[in-house]
């Protein structure tokens, strides 16, 4: 157990790291005592309570009596400006717009072996506008209800409706009905289930309806969004779209897993560099932080592969999934339904991602969910359709 040391004008991280368990000792101070370091195992120092311009002067006597130091910008020119120096010497710098809560996990995954945050939230984001985002999402959420039999909830946080796909009426429901209880953090569990529509272990949440009223979403009020759901249900996807804003933002921020879906398109390369450099990187967010879904590949030479994209976008690929004629994206579309009923192949590019999210989560893929009651082969409830 470990000895932590605060340096912040207010308590608040220190009740989350309360919360935890995990540590020994937690103590919060206004301003540095020399005194206090004695016995101290993990320092942490906020800029609004040492600027960074004393934090250098103080940096060799940080480093040579604490193992472990943390210094937590409080706003994104300050972590820009810093954040190369200060890894260098192996101090880790947590940018802004992260909730308290989120600094305690990231905190605790850095300093706690095996640390498990129980956050079973996966967000899709896109290299750019047409890479699929919203296709493979629902797609993951459709194949995730039948190989686990778990409840899984689908988020459409893409700055639309997200209706496009959902062969079910979307009236009366949504984020837009629970919003201004979502803003006062007075929102329960019974209440976002009664907005979502519901298609048997699938829980759909339709995004907001006007274009105009998404910019009133900020990333605190999303990220209360995807807490309450990954303690409400056994697994979240999130439909983060492919344009910045505060519901993508606080998404990316929420989830555990990340999947970047992207295509050879040398286009959406040039946007996700663009997104890399001014958004992602001053959020803490690199590139290895996501998986890289590639969508609507083609095997030609003239093509980069599978293997040239994860050195282009420096990400893991998670799954490749083929080009499909173009009549079946235009039938699903009119028939409001996703692409596993209509090709076998699509449908297996699907099943081995879902697999693999839940291995990474740790969910069994057996198709028993919470009640153990068996839903048959995953062959014969999708394959089967085809």
């Amino acid at each position: 157990m470990k000895n932590v040391l605060i340096i912040s004008k207010n308590n608040s991280l220190g009740a989350e790291l309360e919360k935890t368990g995990f540590f020994s000792s937690i103590k919060t101070l206004e301003t540095f005592n020399r005194k206090a370091l004695s016995g101290i195992d993990i320092l942490i120092v906020y800029s609004s309570a040492i600027p960074y311009s004393k934090y250098s002067s103080y940096l060799q006597e940080f480093l040579k009596k604490v193992r472990s130091n943390y210094y937590i910008a409080s706003d994104i020119d300050t972590y820009s400006t810093i954040n190369k120096t200060l890894s260098s010497y192996g101090i880790i710098v947590i940018p802004p717009l992260l909730s308290e809560a989120q600094v305690s996990q990231k905190i605790c995954s850095y300093s706690i072996d095996d640390f498990y945050t129980g956050n079973n939230t996966i967000s899709f984001f896109g290299a750019g506008p047409g890479a699929g985002v919203s296709m493979i999402s629902k797609s993951t959420a459709e194949v995730l209800t039948s190989i686990t039999g778990n409840e899984v909830c689908f988020l459409s946080l893409n700055g639309e409706e997200g209706s496009t796909y959902f062969d079910m009426e979307v009236t009366g429901c949504g984020i837009s009905e629970i919003k201004e209880r979502l803003i006062n953090n007075i929102l329960s569990p019974e209440e976002l289930k009664g907005s979502c529509v519901k298609s048997g272990s699938l829980y759909i949440l339709p995004g907001e309806k006007e274009i105009s009223k998404v910019r009133h979403y900020h990333p605190g009020h999303i990220e209360k969004l995807v807490d309450l759901s990954s303690k409400t249900f056994d697994i979240t996807i999130i439909n983060g779209g492919s344009t910045v804003s505060g519901m993508s933002i606080g998404a990316l921020n929420s989830s555990k897993l990340k999947y970047m879906v992207a295509t050879q398109s040398n286009k959406h390369f040039r946007n996700f560099s663009k997104l890399q450099e001014q958004i992602f990187s001053k959020l803490g967010i690199s590139s290895d932080d996501f998986f890289l879904v590639v969508n609507k590949y083609m095997d030609l030479p003239e093509l980069d592969t599978e293997i040239s994209l994860a050195k282009k976008y420096g990400m893991q690929v998670a799954s490749v999934i083929p080009l499909l004629d173009y009549s079946l994206s235009l039938e699903a579309e009119k028939e409001r339904k996703t692409l596993i009923s209509c090709d076998r192949l699509y449908s297996s590019s699907i099943k081995q991602l879902a697999v693999s999210l839940c291995s990474a989560l740790g969910v069994e893929t057996d198709g028993t969910g919470k009640n153990g009651e068996k839903k048959g082969s995953f062959l014969k409830r999708i394959l089967g359709k085809v």
